[in-house]
């Protein structure tokens, strides 16, 4: 089906004519007419399949004008960089329109933010900590939203954010239209679900386990980081089909260290990402990947999801994740939209049984090659493998934690707290202290 037999205004065919887009994807097909019906829809697709327009289209052909300050389409996302690509599909989509459009995120200026809700919108996009943040000021009245979109929602959900979602839902209108979209549907989606959906339509278009179908996936068996950076080093050198990838390792210690490496070897062509990194550094890395400044990116999971970047040849698994759906969203990031991707694991013995699960999932076998001849399989170890840090442990939820900042709900990495001395050192001191103001 192509878009112009589901009558969208001349504006939005002319902006899909712009970017090349003609035919739609099945969770497009599917859920554009669900969502021009005015039901509530849940839609069930993986990263890439094109969700992003399969509500954003039907939603702005149905919005018009109006004087009044109040938006009336939110749109809830689990990340920054997800509510800043948003908000650039909506751009792009909406170049011949008045709409306007806002997206509020933690890691920037609230007070910015807070005029730019003050001066008015018909949009708004935001991570669920700062939206709420900034609608409990006063400014964010959200009793006109018409539509609801809750983009993401299983990540949403396992970040910790059901209870600012919940306030949210808390001021909203009764009559509204809800739109929830998902890689995979769990006993958390479900209840939220349950709790404030009316009635559903739920589509299934490609979810999570359903391998894209253009990516060829392959793996290689290696131990340790060192003999891994000597098999990446070859891939980079001396395969010239690797011309733009994500390499995804297991933690922030990790990213750092190999980006270093390939520093070395491979200066100013690749960026990396995660937590610790400025927001602005991080939209600048997305930035220079996009337009084919950096031949690749260095990451955590923080961007294995919702990030769309177009021609992303290769993803490569440094480290394979702790989970098989995190894989999916992994190597959701190549082979999107009609474009064929690649997806290349280093796999450790310690890393077999995950890799089973995740063939299982996928209802795929994925061969295992050995090394090839010109890489050397060093036993030499890195610092970090001969003696694990503790403090480099994967990014843990802290409930009690404030998520104000409108991304992940979590507590700093032990490593990266204070060197905090013992309890009675702390308790020494303060008695010092107490003796010399008496004396």
């Amino acid at each position: 089906m192509k878009f112009e037999d589901i009558k969208l205004n001349k504006q939005l065919l002319k902006a899909l004519k712009e970017q090349e887009i003609v035919d739609m994807t099945p969770i497009q097909e599917k859920a554009i007419p669900k969502v021009l019906a005015g039901s509530d829809v849940i839609g069930i697709a993986q990263t890439g399949t094109g969700k992003t327009l399969a509500y954003l289209l039907p939603i702005l052909r149905d919005l018009k004008y109006t004087d009044s300050t109040h938006p009336r389409v939110l749109i809830l996302v689990p990340t920054r960089e997800l509510a800043v690509q948003v908000a650039s599909e909506v751009e792009k989509l909406t170049g011949s329109m008045s709409t306007r459009t806002i997206a509020v995120y933690g890691g920037t200026n609230i007070n910015t933010q807070k005029k730019a809700v003050y001066a008015g919108c018909d949009i708004i996009i935001g991570t669920p900590g700062r939206l709420y943040d900034i609608a409990m000021t006063g400014l964010l009245r959200l009793k006109d939203i018409k539509k609801v979109v809750i983009d993401e929602c299983d990540e949403m959900l396992s970040l910790g954010f059901r209870p600012q979602i919940q306030r949210i839902f808390d001021l909203l209108p009764t009559k509204r239209q809800n739109l929830m979209f998902s890689a995979t549907i769990t006993n958390d989606v479900d209840e939220l679900v349950a709790t404030f959906f009316r009635k559903t339509e739920r589509i299934i278009a490609a979810p999570a386990g359903t391998p894209l179908q253009k990516i060829n996936q392959t793996a290689y068996s290696t131990e340790n980081f060192n003999t891994k950076y000597n098999l990446l080093k070859h891939l980079l050198t001396s395969d010239n089909v690797i011309e733009k990838a994500f390499i995804f390792v297991q933690s922030r210690v990790y990213a750092d260290l190999l980006h270093t490496r390939i520093e070395e070897d491979f200066p100013e062509q690749f960026g990396v990402i995660h937590s610790n990194k400025s927001q602005n550094y991080r939209l600048r890395m997305v930035s220079e990947f996009k337009e084919n400044k950096l031949k690749g990116i260095v990451a955590t999971d923080l961007v294995s999801r919702g990030i769309d970047i177009d021609n992303v040849s290769h993803v490569i698994n440094f480290d394979l994740p702790d989970d098989k759906e995190q894989y999916m969203h992994r190597i959701g990031r190549t082979g999107r939209a009609d474009a064929e991707g690649n997806t290349i694991s280093f796999i450790k013995e310690s890393d077999q049984k995950m890799f089973e699960e995740i063939q299982s999932f996928m209802n795929l076998a994925i061969p295992i090659s050995s090394l090839p001849e010109e890489v050397e399989a060093t036993t030499l170890l890195i610092p970090l493998e001969e003696a694990p840090d503790i403090h480099d442990g994967p990014t843990v939820l802290n409930p009690k934690h404030s998520i104000g900042d409108g991304e992940k709900n979590q507590a700093p990495a032990v490593g990266e707290r204070r060197n905090i001395r013992p309890i009675e050192k702390k308790i020494e001191r303060k008695k010092q202290r107490k003796n010399k103001r008496r004396k």
